[in-house]
C-alpha cells in the first residue's frame, strides 16, 4: 500500500542548527491513498505536507523540522520521539475535510517513525543517544483500530532498512576512530613530556661538572690564602 523511504528521521545538528529531514511516501497501488502524519510531541516538531492524497503509483515528499521551542532543548529530548503515518485507500479524489472524516469513520493502518540526531563535531557526525535507541531502527506496522488482517500485512511494506543499519555501523566505526585518535594524541603528548624531561636531565649532566669544578677551584684558592 505505502512505501516509506525511511522509518528513521535523522536530524543533523550543525553549529547548533538542526537540518530538516525529508522522506518520500509512495503509493504502490492502483487506488488513491489518503494519509496523515501525527507526532507524539507536536510542540517539538513541524511537518510540511502532514496530510494529503497520493495518486496511484505516485509519491509525496514530506519535510520534518524542529520547532523554535525544541531548538533550546538538550538534543537528547529530540532523540527517539515517535511519528505515526496513517494510511487508507480511497476510490476517488477527496478534499482535506473529506479525508479527515475518512480517518474518523474507517479503520486505517499506521507506520511508526522514530527520530534521531547526528551532531557534527570536528568534521565528524556523532550520534546523540537517548533511551531505547535500538527501537528507532525497527519498523512496526499496526492497525489503529482492529487487528491487522493477513491479506493486508503484505500490502504495507516499508523499504528495507539496509541504509539505516549501515548508518549505525558507520557511526560505531566513527566512535572507534575518535577513541583511537584520542589515544594517539595522548601518546604524543606523553612522548613530548618525556622528551622534555630527558633534555632537562641531559643539560643537568653537563652543568653539574662545571659547577663542581668552580666550587673546588674556589675552595682550593681559599685554602692557599689561609696558608699564606
Amino acid at each position: 500500500m505505502l512505501e516509506v523511504s525511511s522509518t528513521d528521521i535523522i536530524f543533523e545538528l550543525k553549529n547548533d542548527v538542526y537540518v530538516p529531514y525529508n522522506i518520500s511516501l509512495k503509493n504502490v497501488t492502483s487506488l488513491y491513498l489518503a494519509y496523515k502524519i501525527k507526532s507524539t510531541k507536536p510542540d517539538l516538531f513541524s511537518v510540511k505536507q502532514s496530510r494529503g492524497l497520493i495518486s496511484p503509483l505516485q509519491s509525496e515528499n514530506v519535510e520534518f523540522s524542529i520547532t523554535d521551542r525544541a531548538k533550546n532543548l538538550d538534543p537528547k529530548h529530540i532523540v527517539n520521539q515517535k511519528f505515526l503515518i496513517y494510511a487508507i485507500s480511497v476510490q476517488e479524489r477527496k478534499s482535506i475535510a473529506e479525508i479527515e472524516n475518512l480517518f474518523q469513520s474507517q479503520s486505517c493502518f499506521n507506520i511508526k517513525l522514530f527520530t534521531g540526531v547526528l551532531k557534527e563535531e570536528f568534521g565528524k557526525k556523532i550520534p546523540i543517544f537517548g533511551n531505547n535507541l535500538a527501537s528507532s531502527h525497527t519498523s512496526v506496522l499496526t492497525n489503529s483500530r482492529t487487528e491487522l488482517q493477513p491479506s493486508y500485512q503484505s500490502m504495507i511494506q516499508p523499504i528495507p532498512l539496509n541504509n539505516q543499519v549501515q548508518c549505525v555501523q558507520r557511526l560505531k566505526q566513527i566512535e572507534l576512530d575518535l577513541a583511537e585518535e584520542k589515544r594517539k594524541r595522548e601518546q604524543i603528548y606523553n612522548t613530548i613530556e618525556i622528551s622534555k624531561l630527558k633534555k632537562g636531565s641531559s643539560l643537568f649532566k653537563y652543568i653539574l661538572p662545571i659547577i663542581l669544578g668552580i666550587l673546588l677551584s674556589n675552595i682550593y684558592q681559599l685554602s692557599l690564602k689561609q696558608y699564606e
